[in-house]
């Protein structure tokens, strides 16, 4: 297939493109490297420098027509939460008029089939396992330009925009390539300064549904490839929470840091929540798609690929 993937250059971005190209599919990157990194983009990737913010929605379906798509991967997005609380205007920007851009292209083009990252933080803040037809209920800004762009993409199917169209509500991501500070890089910088006698952190009495990148390029890999005809919302997750101060153990643990942990009420926000745990029957029997790695397997490989790096600049 000839696939257009936005924010190509991201941390999703970047193990996306890997899997189509394993897969052999043609794919146009589109980036305008405010995250993004160039090293992200395979040599068999054509490159499409772009704010798509800023890019009309004509211009982009000639974009889309001169490469021929016939499907797109939308990841292009602010999702570094307190950068989105701190400048609203521009969340919105990326984050909603994009993917509105972004469908009135659609319909401009021969494109058929859609995919978007949204989020688990669409659901409202409620202590239960969130299943797909729970009513949207955000609670930051993040959330809420996610939910606005479900509903972008849902029209574009109804209205015969696209064949298929499906948004992935995604767990926690973590793994190797990360262009954002989340939790889990943030506390692998914290403990490579060991600078105070303690290691602190934000709230840490929650759970969260951490889920590895390669797995998540998969669903994305299945979702442009395979995805049924209409409109899908799928949460995409292991189905499991994990506290994040076990998270933050582990990695302790496997870097020789002995400190003891603190949490900085500061940083604490109005929105935290005690968990943010997924349904995954739906994504399991709509794609076939399942998360394979463990939480401790893919720490230990992702503290075992920083080291790695750190020793490579060392030397």
């Amino acid at each position: 297939m000839r696939i257009v993937v936005t924010g190509g250059a991201g941390f999703i971005g970047k193990h996306v493109l890997d899997w189509l190209v394993g897969g052999r599919h043609d794919v146009l990157a589109i980036d305008d490297f405010s995250r993004g990194r160039r090293e992200h983009i395979p040599s068999q990737v054509s490159l499409q420098v772009a704010d798509l913010s800023q890019m009309a929605a004509t211009d982009l379906a000639g974009l889309f027509e001169g490469f021929g798509a016939e499907a797109v991967v939308h990841l292009a997005a602010v999702h570094f939460i307190p950068e989105c609380m701190k400048n609203p205007e521009r969340t919105f920007a990326i984050n909603t008029k994009s993917t509105h851009s972004l469908i009135e292209a659609v319909q401009l083009s021969a494109v058929s089939r859609v995919v978007i990252a949204s989020t688990l933080d669409v659901y409202p803040v409620e202590d239960c396992i969130h299943q797909e037809d729970h009513r949207p209920g955000p609670s930051n800004i993040y959330g809420l330009t996610k939910s606005l762009s479900e509903q972008l993409l849902e029209y574009a199917v109804r209205v015969g925009a696209c064949e298929s169209g499906v948004a992935l509500r995604l767990g926690n991501v973590y793994g190797p390539n990360e262009t954002n500070p989340h939790l889990i890089p943030d506390a692998l910088e914290r403990i490579r300064k060991r600078d105070a006698a303690a290691l602190v952190m934000g709230y840490l009495g929650t759970e969260r549904d951490f889920v590895h990148v390669k797995d998540i390029a998969r669903a994305f890999g299945a979702a442009v490839t395979r995805g049924p005809a209409g409109y899908h919302a799928l949460n995409a997750g292991t189905g499991t929470g994990v506290a994040i101060r076990s998270v933050v153990r582990t990695l302790q643990a496997l870097l020789g840091d002995n400190r003891p942990m603190q949490e900085n009420a500061a940083a604490f926000r109005k929105f935290d929540r005690r968990s943010l745990t997924p349904s995954v029957a739906a994504i399991e029997r709509v794609l076939g798609w399942r998360a394979e790695t463990q939480i401790a397997d893919g720490l230990q490989q992702l503290v075992a690929d920083v080291v790695g790096e750190r020793r490579e600049r060392a030397a």
